[in-house]
Order: structure tokens, then sequence, then C-alpha cells
């Protein structure tokens, strides 16, 4: 009988080795099913997890779009006016700019610096066209300060709302006629009736005997001069009151706004007053010059009434 070839010890030990072992194939089939039992017991809720630093999802674009939107206000002096990016202060500014050009507040003024000129004194030009001009300012305040407290009492109601966009729009229309057909119709300007008190004021300013008392008839000038000319001057300030009470501040921040406000509203009668003071130049303001007022501010009054009346969510 042949005998079988011998075969080296290395192949052996790998055929051994690749022989698979009952046991072992059972444990791992056990293994696999109990690994997927417990996959199947596991209730993950994927929704709930939350995502590592760094890996957050990209924002909404559209959510982006809606936001800028909301927060842009077109005026013709300025252009576009976004308060997100401008911010409160910027947007305050530039009302108050557009404010202060009023035709019946600054008709007053050009009309007594043209009166003090004939002094030839510039420190009581200064003196008493500078009282003229913080006293407006502080009567202003007290005004928009009124306007302010009636917006906190009644809330944010719609219906305010509409009424004041209402009122806003008709006021704008009225100034932007007068650009085109001045002092037709109806007008808000500073009654003719008044003019003659207005001048006697004036002339007993620049004819009193001692500064105060020229100080004390600038004083009640500016005064009187702002309750004349209420309904001249009452569209922007309401406007504005009302998009600051939709801001929801604190109520030392609102004054503070209004402090900015005013300082804005008077920056062109101080720059008046400077270059009089300067120059000793007389100069009355012409019809032309009114009616151009009267357009710019009837415009920016009408467009923020229309933005209150149809968007009132781009003001907050």
């Amino acid at each position: 009988m042949a005998a079988w070839p011998r075969l080296p010890a290395l192949t052996l030990a790998w055929a051994v080795q690749d022989v698979p072992s009952t046991n072992h194939t059972q444990d791992e089939s056990a293994q696999r099913q109990d690994i997927t039992q417990d996959d199947d017991d596991l209730d993950l809720d994927f929704d709930d997890l939350e995502l590592p630093i760094g890996d957050e999802p990209p924002p909404d674009q559209s959510s982006s779009a809606d936001v800028i939107a909301e927060d842009t206000v077109d005026l013709p002096v300025f252009g576009r006016l976004q308060a997100r990016k401008i911010g409160l202060p910027l947007f305050t500014i530039a009302i108050g700019l557009v404010d202060g050009f009023n035709p019946c507040a600054m008709w007053v003024l050009v009309f007594l610096l043209s009166i003090l000129v004939n002094l030839r004194d510039r420190g009581k030009i200064l003196v008493v066209a500078g009282t003229f001009v913080v006293i407006s300012g502080l009567a202003y305040f007290a005004f928009m300060a009124a306007w302010l407290n009636v917006f906190m009492l009644v809330g944010m109601l719609r219906g305010i709302q509409i009424t004041l966009g209402l009122l806003a729009m008709a006021v704008g229309a009225i100034h932007i006629k007068d650009f085109f057909a001045f002092k037709k119709g109806i007008s808000l300007s500073i009654p003719e009736s008044a003019k003659p008190g207005i001048y006697r004021r004036v002339r007993a300013i620049v004819t009193a005997e001692h500064l105060w008392g020229a100080l004390l008839g600038a004083v009640v000038l500016a005064v009187l001069v702002n309750l004349v000319e209420l309904l001249c001057t009452a569209g922007l300030p309401a406007l504005y009151t009302e998009v600051l009470t939709l801001q929801q501040l604190p109520w030392w921040k609102n004054y503070m706004y209004l402090g900015l406000y005013i300082l804005a509203y008077m920056f062109d009668d101080a720059l008046m007053v400077t270059v009089v003071v300067l120059t000793l130049g007389k100069r009355r303001m012409q019809e032309n010059e009114g009616r151009w007022l009267k357009l710019i501010s009837g415009l920016v009054i009408f467009l923020l009434g229309a933005v209150m009346l149809f968007r009132p969510d781009w003001l907050y």
C-alpha cells in the first residue's frame, strides 16, 4: 500500500485556520440578532437631536428678505432709509432735519433776523435770535412729548394708526398742492389774521430799551408762533412719535430720541442765525422758496402716512 505524501506543517496549519468553526459562526449570528433587536427597540426622534456647533443649517433666505423689507422707508430727500441698517438715531436725525425745513417756523425766524440785522450788533442778534430758536425748540419738544404720551396711553391700536395715516396723507396732499397752487383753496400756513400781531411783536423786540425786554419778547414770540403754526407743523411730529411708540423703548430712551429729534429740527435755524451773525446780511424768504419747502415736507408727510396706513410693519 502506497504511503500518502506528507504535507508541510505550514500548509496544514493554514487549512486548519481557514476552516470555519461551527460554534464561532453561531456566536456571530447571535450577536447580529442582538444588535438588530437593540436597533428595533430604540425609539429615536431625529428632529429632537441637536446639531453640533458648526453644523447648523443655513438661514432661510426668504425670511431675511422679509426682515429687510419691513425696515425700509422711502423719503424724497434721503432716499431709501432702512431702520435696521441706519438705526433709529439716524432715522430720527433724518426726519428731524426734514421737519426743520418747515416754511411756517422758518418764515418767522427769517423775518425776525431781517429786522434784527438793522441793529448792526452781532452780540445782540446772536442772543435774541438764539433765544428765539432755543425756546422754539423747547416748545416743540413739549408738543412732541404730548403726542408721545397720547400714543403711549392709547397703545398701538390699529384704528389710531389708520386715523393718523389718513390725516397725514391729507396734510401732505395740502402741502404738495401749495407748491402748484400757493394759498389757493385750503392751505396750512400761518393765518393772515395772525401776521400783524407777529409783526408788532418783532418790532417790539427790536425797539426794546433793555436786552432783558428783548429776550422776554423773543420768548413770548417763540411760544405764540408754535401755537399759531400748530396745523402747519403737526404732521411729522405726530408720525414720528407714533413710530417711536411702536419701538416699545423705556421711557427715558423715548425722551432722549425726542431730544435728538429737536437738535436736528433746530439745526437749520441755528445755521441760519450763524450766517446772519457773520455776514449781517438782510434777506427775506421768497415765495418760490416757500413752495419748495412745502413740497419737500408734504412729500415726506404723505409717504409716511401711506406707510402707516398700508404697511405699518415697516415702521417697527
